[in-house]
């Protein structure tokens, strides 16, 4: 049997999607202090699973990758069936932020590959760079100063 170019794709882009919807994490209200806030989402479902996979894929189509759980709720109503019977219903309800974090991190990131890039650095090299800018003046006698007994303390 052969399989189509255009049912490959979709197999692909499915489990792809699943991939994703993996790296959307929940967080706490501690850790969204630091993230950027994206968007505010509910959700409303049968079960507390299928209503957080929702909230997961609003999550990667408005590019957050966290998700802050505001409220949640349930609640149980019995209703008629059409045979006659009555059968009883259950409803999830949450409140939720979608956050981005990894923005937040990226600028981090960047802050520690300048400081190994410094320290790779001598400290020759480094007290040499800086009475260059004290002789073109960039820096005053005291900053200097400063600087200087930070990088012999690296010693």
């Amino acid at each position: 049997m052969k399989t189509s170019p255009l049912l490959f794709s979709l197999l692909f882009l499915s489990a792809a999607s699943v991939v994703q919807a993996a790296e959307v994490r929940i967080i706490d209200a501690q850790k969204a202090q630091q993230c950027l806030l994206v968007k505010e989402e509910s959700c409303s479902s049968s079960t507390e699973e299928k209503c957080t996979e929702k909230l997961r894929k609003e999550a990667l189509e408005v590019r957050a990758d966290s998700i802050l759980i505001l409220d949640s709720s349930e609640s149980r109503f019995r209703k008629p069936t059409l045979a006659g019977g009555i059968k009883t219903v259950n409803k999830v309800s949450l409140e939720a932020e979608l956050y981005d974090c990894l923005q937040q991190e990226k600028p981090v990131a960047a802050n520690q590959a300048k400081a190994r890039k410094a320290e790779k650095k001598s400290i020759k090299e480094r007290l040499e760079i800086l009475q260059n800018l004290r002789d073109d003046e960039l820096i005053t006698e005291k900053e200097y100063s400063q600087k200087k007994a930070e990088i012999l303390q690296d010693l």
